[in-house]
């Protein structure tokens, strides 16, 4: 499932709306803008609703307009949510332009069932997704992608721990195979890396030591074990907190992941995530928010270039986002998303609604940053 277009909007009719217009995203995209923007109020605006879907998390906010246009091989999908106070105004999905559910204000609405093909009239609990509670494999089996979509969207903010401090505790009852344990998040590294080693293997492990050391991070082997130095103790035993370790070329010791250095952990976390959804074959959608963030220029640089080049031979999509000049300039602008923010009213502008703009400038000899630097007043206005 890729996300096609998106829009969102909260607290609309008040002072402190804060919106986004509808804007197409491909299968690798760079969002760019100048401090404060709304770069990462709009990545957040999507993890948000794919949360949502899911069934993660609840309303947690008191208000919200997302529409959302979605393709999974042939089908289209369009959501559309609307809630303000927590109560579900509207909801609806269609798919291939048929209306398969329509819910309004009270709860109440209609939806299709797959096995007579009949749309019949239910009601689920206003501050409910009807996509989530009435998720049904056999009469309702359209709800299922949406909420894959959902369970497979991941959030890496760069310029965090992202879950170096983190741990994971395992036994015999408690394994990475335990149906009641939450799919991990992107802070749950340690469970992302079990998960690739236990199912892939050595091939799964060459591949993230191989891009570590493209970038400079000149490691033989890294691995998850318990870390000696952290114990868990409760009423029934005492169980070992398990990190990731590697093992560096001129160095034969194990490093555990507290002891490496911030952005190296980042790097080793982004790789072990996203080389586990290109060996699954998941169509996951990987959100990486400040990439390049406290990483030297090279490293930076060329991080851009390999992940740019995992997500075209996989079948995930990507979305970044950046204000930094050496990401601009090596990611071509046929990725390109830029963000401008005029009061709580956000615009973003790309080759689909800005191709003449986009397409002139290519031909400049300048560079990625200096197009980001230019006054865009006339950009998104329609090609003549």
């Amino acid at each position: 499932m890729i996300l096609k277009k998106m829009k969102y909007c909260e607290y609309s009719s008040l002072p402190k709306a804060w919106c986004f217009d509808e804007f197409n995203l491909g299968k690798i995209n760079l969002l760019v803008g100048k401090n404060a923007s709304g770069k990462t109020r709009t990545l957040s605006s999507i993890f948000n609703i794919a949360n949502l879907v899911c069934g993660d998390v609840q309303l947690i906010f008191k208000t919200g307009d997302y529409a959302l246009e979605l393709e999974n091989g042939t089908d289209k999908y369009k959501y559309m949510l609307k809630y303000e106070n927590k109560a579900i105004i509207k909801e609806t999905l269609v798919l291939n332009d048929v209306t398969l559910v329509d819910r309004g204000l009270d709860g109440t609405g209609i939806i299709l069932f797959e096995e007579n093909k009949n749309f019949l009239k239910f009601q689920v609990p206003n501050n409910q997704l009807a996509c989530v509670v009435r998720r049904d494999s056999i009469q309702h089996p359209f709800f299922q992608s949406l909420y894959d979509w959902g369970k497979a969207t991941r959030l890496y903010s760069f310029g965090t721990e992202l879950g170096r401090t983190s741990f994971a505790v395992y036994n015999s009852q408690n394994s990475i195979d335990n149906p009641n344990l939450k799919e991990p998040s992107a802070a749950d590294v340690v469970r992302i890396y079990k998960k690739g080693i236990d199912q892939y293997g050595n091939e799964y492990n060459n591949l993230i030591i191989k891009s570590m050391s493209e970038l400079g991070y000149n490691i033989k082997d890294i691995g998850v074990e318990p870390n000696p130095d952290i114990k868990i103790i409760n009423s029934l035993a005492e169980l070992a907190g398990h990190m990731m370790f590697v093992v560096e070329e001129d160095i034969d010791t194990k490093i555990y992941q507290l002891k490496l250095s911030q952005g190296m952990f980042r790097c080793l976390s982004l790789f072990a995530e996203l080389y586990y959804a290109k060996l699954a074959g998941n169509p996951d959608l990987i959100i990486i928010d400040d990439i390049g963030e406290g990483l030297d220029f090279e490293r930076s640089t060329s991080l851009i270039k390999m992940l740019i080049d995992i997500a075209k031979n996989s079948s995930f999509q990507l979305i970044m986002s950046t204000n930094d000049r050496f990401v601009m300039n090596n990611v071509p602008l046929e990725y390109w998303q830029i963000i401008q923010r005029r009061g709580g009213h956000c615009k973003i502008y790309n080759y689909e609604n800005s191709k003449r703009i986009f397409s002139n400038f290519e031909y400049t000899g300048l560079s990625n940053f200096d197009f980001f630097a230019t006054d865009f007043n006339s950009i998104g206005q329609e090609d003549k």
